[in-house]
């Protein structure tokens, strides 16, 4: 009797329990029926109707799209480039005083961190002509603080001027007075905007040419050949080629 009467105890609780469980823990009991569920759903594929053949199919509205943009560019083009007349300036070529060059990275509009890069090019000569580098010294100087961002016009131009620098000083000046001595490179990336390297290269520039006219002029140092010269398996060292090496039937 004691173990029925138990056992008559635990029979409501454990259903009560198994009710109360099933109805907490599954989902389905919520859940509509697939079919009520669909005919409430727009984009349910029983629900769409046949092709009618009333409409063109997505590649033609694409194409017509395409169209539509290209017919906007050709009233662009004829409406409102005439009137660019107007705002068209004559070219003026720069002065002769004007010999730094920029050059800028562009991505059509899109945003790129390249795209704050600025890079100056100033030709060795020209720094010359505007009497930035008076003397010989300074000129070979200029060089050495350059480094490997100086481009000769040739790796055997370096050798040439070394040479020069050994003899004398008549000598070393005849050397950077019969060629071109190529072009110095000053890039920047180090801030957000393209004005700001464009003024941190040209401030290094003009501090380059303020150093390279003091003393002392360094004219006992030779400049660094090591940028212009490749190694071979035998550890010997070549001059790099240039475009007189190759034959004039291959140009």
């Amino acid at each position: 009797m004691l173990h029925q009467t138990g056992a008559s105890r635990l029979v409501p609780a454990l259903q009560d329990l198994s009710v109360h469980r099933t109805f907490h823990a599954c989902a389905a009991a919520h859940a509509k029926p697939r079919r009520q569920r669909n005919r409430n759903n727009p984009f349910a594929l029983n629900a769409m109707k046949h092709f009618q053949y009333d409409d063109i199919p997505t590649h033609g509205h694409m194409k017509l799209q395409k169209q539509r943009q290209l017919l906007g560019y050709y009233r662009l083009l004829k409406n409102e480039f005439p009137q660019l007349h107007e705002l068209a300036e004559p070219f003026q070529p720069p002065p002769a005083q004007n010999i730094l060059q920029f050059t800028f990275t562009h991505y059509q509009g899109e945003e790129h961190p390249n795209a704050r890069k600025v890079v100056l090019h100033v030709n060795v000569e020209d720094l010359a002509k505007v009497h930035a580098l008076d003397t010989t010294y300074a000129k070979h100087k200029f060089l050495l603080l350059a480094g490997s961002r100086w481009q000769p016009t040739s790796p055997a131009l370096v050798g040439r001027l070394n040479a020069a620098l050994a003899q004398s000083k008549e000598a070393l000046d005849a050397a950077y007075n019969a060629e071109p001595l190529g072009v110095v490179t000053i890039a920047s990336t180090a801030y957000p905007h393209e004005p700001q390297n464009m003024k941190w290269c040209s401030d290094v520039l003009d501090r380059m040419i303020e150093e390279a006219n003091k003393e002392p002029s360094f004219a006992d140092i030779p400049l660094d050949v090591r940028p212009y010269i490749k190694s071979n398996a035998r550890g010997g060292q070549t001059l790099r080629p240039t475009v007189s090496d190759f034959p004039a039937e291959w140009l």
